[in-house]
């Protein structure tokens, strides 16, 4: 039976030769020169090159892209990046909201909560003043033994120049505290402004015109002066010591490398000034800070208001960088 239907070799090739024609293919490529070829075998230089394969009647049967450069691999790599980090961004404002709008009911509420967190920053403070008054009064009454102790010829006892060793510290550590306070506030400032615009948006809420937040808070940095290293500390502590010595209004009555307190408030007028060597907690660097202490209001605040007292603070920074007049 299987020898009727077999077919002779002659017969064989001549079908293997009629089907490989018919699965002849053509291939399409560019060289470098721009011109198209049309051959029967890609050569190996173009397999990753990019070209189309056609059939015997010129029809486009494959395509096969060029492979990426490592250029555009990288581009792809930070386009991908990019895009993960908006939809990072975008979950996380998302979920930013939904706080936003679970915490508060109206904007009235957040400004209420703003003043809420301030005022309590600013009990804060005004407990720390009142400690460093207290911390004054005790280093000048050292510092007044010592000079008494000099001007009898005797020497200043080892315990004396502890306390009056530590005490300046304690009056730096405090005002380092205040600084880190007031600053606390212009972040919350700068928050909340920008919870609330979000919350309005959110809301739709009209914009509304929020009152500016007191100027002795927005011109705290004039009264703190940055320095980088030891050296320009203390080329910057020789204008500052000027500064002091030439705006307050009673004598110098404690003087140290770290520093300068003058006489307490007497007159109504009068404007007692502290200068103050604040080391950075990373250790890097300093701060110099200017305060100003009037005389005691019948709350017994001696936070300096006047026009005068603003004045010198205001102009502290810019006289000591010497970037301005009053040095």
């Amino acid at each position: 039976m299987s020898a009727r239907w077999r077919l002779p070799i002659p017969c064989i090739l001549v079908l293997a030769l009629l089907a490989s024609a018919s699965e002849a293919r053509l291939y399409r490529w560019v060289d470098d020169q721009g011109v198209v070829h049309y051959t029967d075998t890609l050569p190996p230089t173009q397999v990753e090159r990019g070209h189309a394969q056609m059939s015997d009647k010129g029809v486009v049967v494959d395509t096969t892209a060029p492979a990426k450069t490592h250029e555009e691999v990288q581009r792809e790599e930070e386009l991908k990046r990019f895009r993960d980090a908006a939809e990072r961004a975008k979950k996380q404002q998302e979920a930013a909201d939904r706080v936003l709008l679970r915490t508060f009911r109206s904007a009235d509420d957040m400004v209420m909560a703003r003043d809420g967190k301030l005022a309590s920053i600013d009990v804060m403070v005004q407990v720390t003043r009142s400690n460093i008054r207290r911390q004054q009064d005790w280093l000048r009454g050292l510092r007044a033994d010592a000079a008494n102790l000099e001007r009898t010829g005797k020497a200043i006892p080892a315990h004396l120049s502890d306390s009056i060793g530590k005490t300046e510290k304690s009056i730096r550590e405090a005002y380092s505290a205040i600084v880190d306070r007031e600053q606390q506030k212009q972040e919350i400032h700068g928050s909340f402004a920008s919870d609330l615009k979000r919350f309005r948006q959110l809301k739709d809420i009209p914009e509304a015109a929020e009152p500016e937040p007191e100027k002795a808070t927005l011109s705290l940095l004039k009264n703190l002066v940055p320095c980088t290293s030891t050296e320009a500390c203390d080329r910057l502590w020789v204008r500052a010591t000027a500064y002091v010595r030439k705006h307050a209004s009673t004598p110098v009555q404690a003087s140290g490398p770290n520093i300068l307190i003058t006489a307490p408030p007497d007159q109504r007028d009068d404007v007692s000034l502290t200068l103050s060597r604040i080391q950075d907690k990373q250790g890097t660097g300093a701060s110099l800070f200017l305060d100003a202490q009037c005389k005691p209001a019948a709350s017994g605040d001696t936070t300096c208001t006047a026009p005068e007292a603003r004045a010198i603070l205001d102009g502290f920074h810019d006289a000591v960088l010497g970037q301005g007049p009053g040095g």
